[in-house]
């Protein structure tokens, strides 16, 4: 036994892999009430300028009309004059009350409702590029707890903020904090997960992001007010908290930094909480230096990420040109750059679009939940059977039909079946695409294009609210018509790639370069 991979099979699935794994099941459960919730909190409103009961005392008002977002004054000697509207009156027959009522999101200010659902985003980018090297650097547990405590704190905040700027700040605070605990969440779950089921667990993780689509549109059908809505999906984080006290830090990230008595007082538990008996302390040292030695020889951390995050960040550019210099790698990169945001894009203008789409927004929403479960499973035997390649391209070209169908349909019921399939096909093609891109990149920049890849995707999704807002502004069918077009471009690019089932995966750019096989 010299591998961290032959500990875990020592100490099999039981009661201490599996705290780790359903304690992060239900911290995702979660999150989408703040990355999705917006469609609730700042929809499209119905609204009528209020007209004010007098003007100045100088002018006499013969005629007064009004619009949404301005009203006209006819004084009595003929002159008019176009005021904006200073007061609205909102139409609460599907909410109660909103972010976009209360904090009068409309007209002038109406580039906020795209802002407000966006900017989480903005702060997922930012905090792309650190928080893998702060789970590396300081522990798998230790970014789980600050990322956990700090977004439950500030999700609790919502709650009793008196403006919208303060809560743009909170929201982008909380996209910082998403990355951070989620990375640290899924790298632990990874890492003290049997091998055999590792594959299982890194797909079945993200399947309580679907139950809680379904479940928020129940909520947000239920509470129509905001408040009320942010407090009941927020206050479960706390729950959360004390779980911390029973999580250990990862071993493999123990051993590894050379905190091997730390990591004996680990295994030593996981194996009492598995009932499974461990090798000796002296024999467990023994494997722990090995598995060290073995973690140096292989370990490909430069300088840079070793000595700050700004030069984590300066390191993270520097290594990215690697990602574009030459012919196959390049072409790899730029095809996967557009897949993730085209995925980007339209997953998430198709989630936080209901308001738009002439359906109702609670059924929308629980529906394209349901939507994602047979696209976040049947993915598996799909890739298995016909490869990553025509899965991506099938999936994209579902998605693109299901779309630009709605250019020739009304809106409506058959509307929203056209958009749950393209949901649906969206989302496979996420699953799918993911898998995709940690074969296709070789394994000297694996880490690389995977982390940059993302950081486009959080691109296209910062711009979904904004295409949505706009294009709908034209034509309620526009958006998704939009998003079917560009599915279907990346149907196209994606036929550049390799096709990699069954191959062996490449380990430097130079052997992807010598195997012609892009």
């Amino acid at each position: 036994m010299s591998t961290f991979d032959d500990l875990l099979r020592r100490l099999g699935t039981g009661k201490w892999n599996l705290t780790v794994f359903l304690s992060v099941c239900y911290w995702l459960l979660l999150l989408p009430s703040h990355s999705v919730g917006p469609a609730f909190l700042t929809p499209e409103v119905g609204h009528t300028c209020r007209l004010p009961e007098k003007v100045a005392d100088e002018e006499t008002i013969t005629n007064m009309t009004g619009s949404q977002c301005s009203y006209t004054v006819t004084t009595t000697d003929g002159s008019t004059d176009e005021r904006p509207c200073t007061e609205w009156d909102f139409d609460n027959t599907t909410y109660t009350k909103t972010i976009t009522s209360e904090f009068k999101l409309v007209c002038s200010r109406s580039f906020l409702r795209p802002t407000f659902k966006s900017i989480t985003f903005f702060g997922a980018l930012v905090a792309a590029p650190f928080s893998g090297w702060m789970s590396d650097r300081y522990g798998r547990k230790v970014m789980l707890s600050v990322g956990t405590v700090s977004y439950a704190l500030l999700a609790n905040a919502l709650y009793w903020l008196p403006d919208i700027y303060s809560i743009l700040v909170v929201r982008f605070l909380l996209g910082v904090m998403s990355p951070t605990s989620v990375h640290a969440g899924y790298t632990l779950s990874m890492e003290t997960c049997e091998p055999r089921f590792r594959a299982a667990t890194g797909i079945l993780i993200f399947l309580p992001w679907t139950v809680a689509l379904i479940l928020l549109g129940g909520f947000g059908y239920l509470l129509r007010d905001w408040r009320q809505l942010m407090f009941t999906l927020s206050l479960p984080m706390f729950l959360f908290l004390p779980v911390l006290w029973f999580l250990d830090e990862s071993p493999r990230w123990l051993i590894v930094r050379g905190r091997h008595q730390h990591a004996l007082r680990v295994l030593q538990k996981a194996g009492r909480w598995n009932k499974v008996a461990m090798p000796a302390e002296e024999e467990l040292y023994v494997i722990m230096e090995n598995i060290q030695k073995e973690a140096q020889k292989t370990r490909r951390l430069s300088d840079a990420l070793s000595s700050g995050p700004c030069s984590c960040l300066r390191g993270f550019v520097s290594e990215a040109v690697v990602l574009l210099r030459t012919r196959r790698i390049r072409t790899i990169t730029l095809a996967l750059y557009l897949d993730y945001l085209v995925l980007g894009t339209v997953y998430y203008g198709l989630s936080l679009g209901g308001d738009k789409f002439g359906v109702d927004p609670f059924a929308y929403m629980t529906l394209s939940g349901v939507m994602e479960l047979p696209g976040s499973t049947l993915t598996i035997p799909m890739v298995q059977r016909m490869g990553r390649k025509p899965s991506s391209i099938l999936c994209f070209l579902a998605t693109a039909g299901a779309l630009l169908a709605l250019g020739v349909t009304t809106l409506g019921w058959l509307g929203m079946v056209f958009t749950m399939v393209g949901k649906m096909a969206i989302t496979a093609a996420y699953q799918i695409i993911y898998l995709y891109a940690s074969e296709v990149f070789p394994t000297e920049v694996r880490q690389r294009g995977m982390g940059t890849a993302t950081m486009v995707a959080k691109v296209g999704s910062m711009a979904a609210p904004f295409l949505v807002d706009t294009l709908s502004s034209i034509g309620p069918w526009l958006p998704q018509v939009i998003f079917g077009g560009v599915s279907l471009i990346a149907a196209g690019v994606t036929l550049k790639l390799p096709e990699t089932r069954g191959a062996s995966l490449k380990d430097t750019v130079a052997d992807l370069e010598t195997s012609g096989n892009c």
